[in-house]
């Protein structure tokens, strides 16, 4: 079990002991290996599948899980989920409860089935790619702040964005289409920031990638787009489009702050967005719906 010890507010070092206990059976063996930089948990899930792990836990953000799937991508090695961080979108996707005592429990029983897996570049991402005042956002926010704040940290960078943020035009190309908006996310999840659905029709398994464009401009048509999509119908919103897609390119502006899952990331444009090739074997509990 690869884990964070600095992820969202939980006490993460003193429920690591009791999700080892819980995820124990007989027959095997687990152990807990701490992350200690950006990039560590990669070199971790690597360095399990060369030894020949059955299966790798990631407890942590979404941040983390990010990184111990890119370790595993290519490999036969299941990954189980345990949610530790700040939004948990993919522990919510498959089903698991956001707790994480209560998510080792239901792991205890879970099956693998392949997941797609999204690249930016070559970048791996499970929930999506974004661009605009939300990456802006997490550009300026402060990790401490949001490691004992939470969403409200989140929340309040995005506010400060806000008031000053210009609207660029973000110039993509989507399976040869050229397309403009203000904000845009490649999504591989249908959720978004937590419990938010973003691109409702999106599946972790169906081999596509849903791109989202908001064309709103100003203040008032960005809070009006985060009011919609709180109350799930910002689909009806004619400033909005949501794409079917194999491949977006994106363009333009140069400087264009991106997030990926959570966590924001350089951007050398042009980027190409697209599915893996390769899919990632996660664990899903029994009954849930992908």
């Amino acid at each position: 079990m690869i884990f964070n010890p600095r992820a969202g507010r939980w006490r993460t070092p003193r429920l690591v002991d009791r999700i080892l206990t819980v995820l124990e059976r007989p027959g095997q063996r687990i152990e807990a290996q701490p992350t200690r930089s950006p990039g560590h948990a990669t070199h971790l899930a690597r360095q399990a599948v060369d030894a020949g792990a059955e299966t790798v836990y990631a407890f942590g953000g979404d941040g983390t899980l990010r990184e111990v799937a890119a370790g595993l991508l290519g490999s036969k090695v299941a990954l189980g989920t345990i949610p530790g961080g700040t939004a948990n979108v993919v522990p919510l996707a498959i089903g698991l409860p956001l707790r994480p005592l209560a998510a080792a429990k239901r792991l205890r029983t879970a099956t693998p089935i392949e997941m797609d897996v999204g690249l930016c570049g070559e970048e791996v991402f499970l929930m999506q790619t974004s661009g605009g005042l939300d990456a802006k956002a997490l550009h300026h926010l402060d990790p401490a702040r949001k490691r004992y704040l939470g969403k409200v940290a989140v929340a309040l960078a995005g506010l400060s964005q806000w008031r000053k943020y210009d609207y660029p035009d973000l110039e993509l190309v989507a399976d040869g289409r050229p397309q403009r908006a203000s904000f845009f996310a490649v999504c591989n999840l249908p959720y978004y920031g937590g419990r938010f659905r973003l691109a409702p029709g999106a599946r972790l398994d169906d081999h596509r990638l849903h791109l989202v464009l908001f064309r709103g401009r100003g203040q008032v048509e960005t809070l009006a787009f985060a009011r919609d999509l709180a109350l799930g119908r910002h689909m009806a919103r004619s400033d909005v489009e949501v794409l079917e897609v194999q491949e977006v390119e994106i363009e333009a502006p140069p400087d264009l702050a991106l997030q990926l899952d959570g966590d924001a990331v350089g951007s050398a444009l042009p980027l190409t967005v697209r599915l893996a090739e390769d899919r990632l074997r996660i664990l899903v509990p029994p009954g849930a719906s992908n």
